[in-house]
Order: C-alpha cells, then sequence, then structure tokens
C-alpha cells in the first residue's frame, strides 16, 4: 500500500512525541477534520501492520501513540528517505528535482527522466517545465529542447551555481524531504550507492569541513555542513566537465586576505591528495564564499579581522540603537546582544555580497507570531543595506528578528536554579536563543546551560535535568522533550504539562491555564478535564481578542479621548513632558517620579527620544514609576525644542509608560505605521480634538 505524504508527515509528529498526542493537536498541526485524522491513522495502522510494526495505539482521554519499538524502526525509514513508504511527491518537491536534473545531469534531462523521477505524466512535467523556463530565465539562463540531445542549458555557469546553491538550501529547509535529498545526492554522486560508507566521498568532504572549522574558529550548523559537502561534491564534478566559475580580480585579492580563504586552500588541497582533483584559484574563492555566507552555530568574535569587526560593529551599532528608539526599550546586556548580533550578520553580509541564498522555513511563522518585532527590525535593515548596497531578503530579516526578540524576552530575574536544561537545536544562533528566552521565561528555575547542534550534542557530554530538541533524540538516561523551534500557546502548555509530569513541580510552575482550572473546579464538576483544557488554550490562542488585547493593546486603545490633549504652546520641552504626561498620572498608570525620570533621561542621554522632526516619545524604565501600561499624546501648534538643532523640535509629544519590553510593541508598531506618513503627521497637527485623531488611527491601523 501507499504511504501518502500526510500520512507519513502525520506519523513522524506522532513517532517523534515522548508522550502521547491529543488528536486535537493533531487536527490543529494538520489543519484537517479530525474525522480525517481518525481515517489517516487507520491507513498508517494497515502500513504499519505491512511493515510488520506494531500500530498505532489510543489512551482515552491522554492521545494517540507510537510504541518504542515501532518508533525506532519509523526513524530509521526517516533516516533512508522514506523509499519503503512509496513517498508521494508534493508539486514543489517534483519541481525542485526537475530544475536539479537539468543542472546536475544535463546529459540526461529528457522529458522521460523527468516522468520517472517526479512520477508525473508527460503534461504536468510540461507544465512544471514551462515555470522552471520563466524561473531560469530570470537568471539569466536558456532553457531549450534539442531532438536527439533533450533539455540543454545555456548560461553563465555562476548563475548555474546560483541556481544550484537556491536548490539544495530549499531542499535542506524541509526536513521531511529526505527523500529529495537523498535523490539530489544521488545526482552529484551516483557511485555513493554502490561504495562502502568508507569510501564515501561526501563523509571525507565532510571530515575535512571540521577540520576547517577548527581553522575559522567556528562551529557550522549542521545544516550548513550538509550542504557545503554537497556543493564541494558538485564543483568537483563541474571541474571534471571543465565548467569552472569566474571571480573578479579584485574580488579575489578581497577572499583572499580572509581566514576562510585559508580552509578552502586546506579543503582543496586534501581533496587534491585524495583523488587528484586540482582546484583552480577561482573554485577556491567560490569555496570561500560559500563559507563565508555560512550560518554557524557558534563563533569566536575575537577571531574577526579589523575590517571586518569594524565596518560590521558600526552596522550593529546602528542598528541597535535605532531599535532601541523606535521599540522604546534599552537593552540590558546591549553588548551581549552586539556581539551574538555581528555573529550573525557577518555570513548574511557575505551571503548577500556573494549571492549565496538560504531558504528560512520559519520565515512566515516568524512574521506571523512575532509581527511587531518583525516591522522594527525591518526599519533598522537599513543601515546593513546601505552597506552592502543591496535590499535585504525577508528571509535573512526574520532570522535577525530571532536575535532581537531573543533580547527583548529575556528577563532580569533572580530565581534560584531548579533544572539544567540543554536546548539541540539545528537552526543557528539566534533561533536557539529566541529558544532559549522562550524557555527559561516560561518554566520558573529553568537554566540553559547549552544550545547545542545535533552534532554537538552526539559528541559530548552534558549535566543536566533535561534536553529540549527541535530534532528526534531518542531518550537516554536524560529525559527529552520535544518542541518546535518557535513555541505557541498550547506548544507551551505542552512543555509545562512533560515538566510537571517528570519533575512533579508545584503549582508556582503552573500555566495560567491550570490556575483557570483549579478555578473552574472550585465551582463546577469537570467529567472530561483533558478536554477542557485542550479548549481553554485553544481559545486563549485564538478565539479570544479580549485576551489578545490585554496582553498587546492596540493604539486606539491607548490614546483615547482622555489621553490626547491639544494645545498652542508650553514654555519648553521639560513643561512639554510634564502636560503630556499628565493623563497618565490622572489615570495612575504613573507615578509622578516616572515623569522625572523622562526628564533625567533626556538631560543625561541627549535629544534621543525625537524620532523624528517634530515627533518626541518620552520614556523611562518600568521600575521609575509605571503601574500600568500607558500612552498620551499632546498636540502642540508651536514646536518646542529639545535642542538647539531644528531636527530635534517637535509638535507630537507622544508619553509611553511601558510595564515591560514586549507589551507595548503592538501599539508601538502601529504608531509608527501612522508617524510614516508626512501626510498624517500634518493632519494630526492640524487637528483640533480628539475625534479627529482618533478617526486618523482607526483609518490606518490594523487589527
Amino acid at each position: 500500500m501507499v504511504l501518502d505524504k500526510r500520512r507519513a508527515h502525520l506519523l513522524s509528529i506522532i513517532q517523534q512525541s515522548s508522550t502521547p498526542v491529543p488528536t486535537k493537536d493533531l487536527v490543529e498541526k494538520m489543519r484537517v477534520s479530525q474525522r480525517t485524522i481518525y481515517y489517516d491513522i487507520d491507513q498508517i495502522n494497515s502500513w504499519l501492520v505491512d511493515q510488520q510494526m506494531e500500530p498505532i495505539e489510543s489512551i482515552h482521554g491522554k492521545g494517540v501513540f507510537l510504541s518504542n519499538k515501532s518508533s525506532a524502526k519509523v526513524a530509521v525509514h526517516n533516516t533512508e528517505g522514506f523509499d519503503d513508504w512509496q513517498y508521494q511527491l508534493s508539486r514543489h518537491e517534483r519541481e525542485l528535482l526537475i530544475k536539479a536534473k537539468i543542472l546536475l545531469e544535463e546529459q540526461e534531462a529528457s522529458m522521460s527522466s523527468f516522468m520517472e523521477i517526479t512520477s508525473m505524466s508527460r503534461g504536468t512535467v510540461a507544465k512544471a517545465l514551462k515555470a522552471i523556463k520563466i524561473e531560469f530565465k530570470q537568471h539569466g539562463l536558456d532553457l531549450y529542447y534539442k531532438k536527439g540531445s533533450g533539455y540543454n542549458l545555456s548560461g553563465p555557469e555562476e548563475a548555474k551555481r546560483r541556481v544550484l546553491s537556491d536548490v539544495l538550501s530549499t531542499a535542506f529547509s524541509h526536513k521531511e524531504w529526505l527523500n529529495v535529498r537523498n535523490e539530489i545526492h544521488r545526482m552529484i554522486q551516483p557511485e555513493a550507492e554502490v561504495s562502502s560508507p568508507d569510501t564515501d566521498q561526501r563523509d571525507s568532504v565532510k571530515s575535512l569541513l571540521y577540520e576547517a572549522e577548527k581553522e575559522l574558529g567556528l562551529t557550522l550548523t549542521d545544516e550548513m555542513v550538509e550542504i557545503l559537502s554537497l556543493q564541494i561534491l558538485i564543483i568537483m564534478k563541474r571541474i571534471h566537465l571543465q565548467k569552472v566559475v569566474h571571480v573578479d580580480t579584485e574580488e579575489k585579492e578581497v577572499l583572499q586576505q580572509t581566514e576562510a580563504y585559508q580552509a578552502s586552500l586546506l579543503i582543496t588541497k586534501k581533496l587534491k591528495d585524495l583523488w587528484g582533483i586540482d582546484f583552480p584559484d577561482n573554485e577556491v574563492c567560490f569555496i570561500t564564499m560559500n563559507l563565508l555566507g555560512s550560518k554557524v552555530q557558534h563563533d569566536d568574535f575575537s577571531r574577526y579581522t579589523e575590517r571586518e569587526l569594524t565596518g560590521l560593529q558600526q552596522v550593529v551599532q546602528r542598528m541597535i540603537s535605532d531599535f532601541q528608539t523606535y521599540s522604546c526599550v534599552i537593552f540590558d546586556d546591549r553588548k551581549g546582544l552586539e556581539e551574538n548580533l555581528i555573529s550573525h550578520i557577518k555570513p548574511t553580509y557575505y551571503r548577500l555580497k556573494y549571492g549565496v541564498r538560504i531558504a528560512n522555513e520559519l520565515s512566515e511563522r516568524i512574521q506571523e507570531n512575532y509581527q511587531d518585532i518583525y516591522h522594527l527590525t525591518k526599519r533598522v535593515m537599513l543601515h546593513l543595506e546601505y552597506y552592502v548596497g543591496q535590499p535585504i531578503p525577508d528571509e535573512e530579516i526574520a532570522y535577525i528578528t530571532l536575535h532581537f526578540g531573543g533580547w527583548l524576552t529575556k528577563e532580569k530575574k533572580q530565581v534560584e536554579t531548579k533544572f539544567k536544561a540543554i536546548i539541540v537545536c539545528e537552526n543557528g544562533i539566534g533561533t536557539s536563543n529566541m529558544l532559549r528566552t522562550q524557555l527559561e521565561n516560561l518554566i520558573a528555575g529553568l537554566d540553559v546551560v547549552a544550545t547545542l547542534s545535533m552534532r554537538e550534542f552526539r559528541t559530548t557530554d552534558y549535566d543536566a535535568d533535561v534536553i529540549f530538541s527541535t530534532n528526534f533524540i531518542k531518550p537516554k538516561s536524560i529525559p527529552v522533550i520535544h518542541v518546535p523551534a518557535i513555541l505557541s500557546n498550547i506548544e507551551k502548555e505542552h512543555v509545562m504539562q512533560r515538566m510537571n509530569e517528570l519533575f512533579h513541580t508545584d503549582n508556582r510552575s503552573k500555566s495560567f491555564t491550570d490556575h483557570m482550572l483549579d478555578v473552574i473546579e472550585r465551582h463546577a464538576t469537570v467529567h472530561e478535564k483533558d478536554d477542557l483544557k485542550r479548549d481553554l488554550v485553544q481559545l486563549l490562542e485564538t478565539k479570544s481578542p479580549r485576551t489578545k488585547e490585554l496582553r498587546k493593546p492596540m493604539l486606539n486603545e491607548l490614546l483615547t479621548e482622555k489621553t490626547i490633549q491639544f494645545k498652542d504652546k508650553v514654555a519648553n520641552w521639560e513643561e512639554a513632558i510634564h502636560v503630556a504626561a499628565q493623563p497618565l498620572i490622572d489615570q495612575d498608570s504613573i507615578r509622578s517620579n516616572y515623569v522625572e525620570a523622562m526628564i533625567e533621561n533626556v538631560k543625561e542621554l541627549g535629544p534621543y527620544i525625537v524620532i523624528a522632526p517634530r515627533i518626541a516619545i518620552p520614556h523611562a524604565r518600568p521600575e521609575t514609576g509605571v503601574e500600568r501600561l500607558g500612552m498620551s499624546l499632546l498636540r502642540l501648534k508651536e514646536p518646542v525644542y529639545f535642542s538647539e538643532q531644528e531636527k530635534h523640535r517637535a509638535q507630537l509629544i507622544i508619553v509611553l509608560a511601558a510595564i515591560d519590553n514586549q507589551t507595548h510593541l503592538k501599539a508601538l508598531a502601529q504608531l509608527t505605521e501612522v508617524l510614516s506618513n508626512e501626510e498624517n503627521i500634518d493632519r494630526l497637527i492640524a487637528a483640533n480634538d480628539s475625534d479627529r485623531v482618533i478617526e486618523l488611527i482607526n483609518q490606518n491601523v490594523k487589527a
């Protein structure tokens, strides 16, 4: 029987969970009906029985699970690429394989070969080829059919390599595309099918990359090692076909000054010793470009050259300063964030410079879950854009969003350490840090002692009470909790539940939903507690705007008739802050010492609160007198000057009273959206009543 893509994915979710998975959670993750889940499980069980494995079992009130014995066998099928599963490819997978075939096996790129590797009809392949031809043309490549030799591709070798880089990046960004990756590997190295692991060239290349890591003082992500090993095999194949890239002489001189070039020389010299392949200097430089643009798990900041450090440091410092200004927060560990960002932006810079693409499967989820932080990050990216000289793709912005988000969610707290944890995450520095702060803020007393790649985890012993992993790890002596890189409320509930089961934690570690259940049980009899809890979690996450607004209010909830004022003029900027803040004092949102703190900040730090001509946003730290989140606006007809410079005059004084680093971000992002339009600023200054202001906000703000 056939186990199709959806059922393979469903089985993978169940197999990777160390606890029974409720069917409602599967409905949520698979986005299908409960009836479809039950039907799919029946089909999967038939397949499992055919494969002589124990079927999926169900525990009433808890969910479905796979026995350890079956789970281990399914994991082997995963590793082998679903070959025995008769895995059905998605449209994107099929198109990717066709592109790979054209680029890697031009002599065999025929309609029949495309039909064979994709199991598609002639008509469907023809339709896919039409779209691929357009895509290739955008890269400066011409795909054409020649009778007797099949499909041919003409164009610069550099363009072909860029598209190949895209193909590899896309294939590795989808964890479930194992069979696609294996097929691409077979195209690159067909002899690997008959060779033993000891003679597999790819393993030898990986070993050389590990040596290069030591030379460079960094640790590449596991995904990057896989991609780079295939890229080097491709280069060897292209050299054999006498198809070599060209690198500009001036650019070569720059590349030859880098440590990555020395590491590339080390790799290519050893490859020559192993297999007699002579790498032209252009290809050594091409490997250097890819090494420089590779994502890292860890990096040695002290090894950066003065040229790299000076330029990137200035970019990062400006980005952080602007982010603090636009978000109205001050990072406690600014130096740590700076080093963290430089470690990420260094490869980002080289990727953009040399056209090395990375796919970011988390990009959409980051933009959806962290809209406010993404919006603010996008605003500060202009400094990197100026430095690189080109726009920054959304995928790169999303990764940098995780860096800022990780630091924003860090809370200064003195809590006794109860549990030591390690995180196994293969998505690089930013994602690991974001996951770390999510977990440490979620679980009282949790101390993450290390974040590791899967490779580091397998070769290192750590003293820990629990392991959190984004990849499947079979628990041994230390319990494992499997988590996604970005936790939703449902997934946070799952983590809390597992921690409670593992460590019998007390009520202080209970989630908000658990406390709600306690209150409900004091006043009512609950018959299906687990079902009620899951429904409450989903209600709080997706169906309760009131809960969301309490957590992150919208701009029109904070700027109301009671918090908007109009005056012709004030004596000076200090009076402007006093007057603008008065409505928040009247509402008991702030104490008078908060006003003094805002004034002292300007005296000490300068007019940083003037975020643009005519606009000032005074604010101070929450602990200096904020009782609850608030915002107020004072419109002046005559501008007040925060310095002698014309750019530091303001007519819109917007006081922000934040309670933490995050709750105000939605309203603030909406405010900056309104103020990004000069016409809106003119209208706000011309307004004489709060209704006009509120109407303007409502016209420009989306929920």
